[in-house]
């Protein structure tokens, strides 16, 4: 997790203004331990970043403790679990904050520069995303998800290309085979994802008697403007209208799911908006019936959060966050 050569340096005043901010997100109960020798506080370091995406708040904490370690490697490898710590409380500036500090003191950590880059692209900053991906993938070359995320921002970057990305996203399934972890994304045309999703419309009023009310809307991607304000740059569909139900959160933890309710298309207010995003939904699936079973469950999570609903048997999608919430094995290759 840490280079034990890493450069001395200080956190500059901006940066120490803001680890006190980050202090004021830590509920009392998480505000455990300490005084550990610098061999144990990078083992209690690296046991927290295990954990972290379940216990952020205490990963919070026991990095903040250790922001003023007198060992460099210590206050470096604290700077990262930081990052990675504020990454899953939703406070993405203040991760990249962290991370770029991290980086700059310790160039080699591929762990500081993994946790900038997936910072960068939570904040929609695609372009800055892919450069970082570029040069970790030069001293992590094993490591797959970010393989699978120089993919997603090469998408990004050219949403039109059904081939962009391709490579990437090969590179990371074949790092993984057998696994099904990462998949090359299935492509299909527009109209063709269209016509599948109204399709499941139709199934849907068949089942329930309801009414079949206008078609869900098929776009590429979310709107950029929107990710740079909050939005999950990967999530699979949007819900517009009177009451958004949830669907349109950047909430890393916003519950999702359900089967469609009996006569759900004729309880749903009017002027609802669905959308589906072709490009997020096609890079979970690696085939034409992985890509029609994922539709269907999109779908059925568009209708559960117009209504509301809280089905018995909760049906789910694939989830959006994947490559990002990765940590890198160790600063080496691999």
């Amino acid at each position: 997790m840490a280079n034990p050569k890493a450069p001395d340096f200080e956190l500059d005043e901006p940066l120490r203004g803001a680890a006190a901010r980050w202090l004021n997100l830590v509920p009392a109960e998480h505000r455990h331990g300490g005084g550990e020798s610098a061999k144990d506080a990078l083992q209690a370091l690296e046991e927290h970043t295990r954990s972290c995406p379940v216990h952020p708040l205490a990963a919070l904490w026991v990095a903040h403790r250790h922001l003023s370690d007198p060992v460099p490697s210590v206050r470096i490898a604290s700077l990262v679990l930081a990052s990675e710590a504020l990454w899953w409380l939703g406070h993405f500036e203040d991760a990249r904050r962290a991370a770029q500090a991290a980086a700059d003191a310790d160039p080699a950590s591929s762990q500081a520069l993994w946790r900038l880059t997936v910072a960068l692209y939570r904040q929609g900053r695609f372009e800055e995303a892919g450069e970082r991906l570029d040069d970790l993938l030069k001293s992590a070359s094993r490591f797959a998800p970010a393989w699978a995320l120089r993919g997603q921002v090469k998408v990004w970057l050219d949403a039109d290309n059904p081939a962009a990305g391709r490579a990437d996203f090969a590179a990371a399934a074949a790092l993984t085979s057998g696994s099904g972890t990462w998949v090359v994304p299935y492509r299909i045309a527009g109209a063709d994802f269209q016509a599948t999703a109204d399709a499941q419309i139709r199934v849907h009023d068949a089942q329930t008697g309801g009414s079949s009310g206008g078609p869900v809307d098929v776009v590429l991607l979310p709107d950029k403007s929107r990710v740079e304000r909050g939005v999950d740059p990967d999530r699979r569909w949007h819900l517009e209208g009177p009451s958004t139900g949830g669907g349109d959160s950047g909430n890393l933890f916003g519950g999702l799911g359900g089967d469609f309710a009996a006569g759900a298309r004729s309880r749903v207010s009017f002027g609802m908006r669905f959308v589906l995003y072709q490009r997020n939904i096609e890079n979970l699936c690696q085939d034409r019936a992985t890509l029609r079973e994922e539709i269907r469950k999109s779908v059925a999570e568009l209708f559960d959060a117009a209504l509301e609903s809280r089905a018995a048997v909760a049906i789910k999608g694939a989830p959006e966050q994947h490559a990002e919430g990765a940590s890198v094995p160790g600063d080496e290759d691999g």
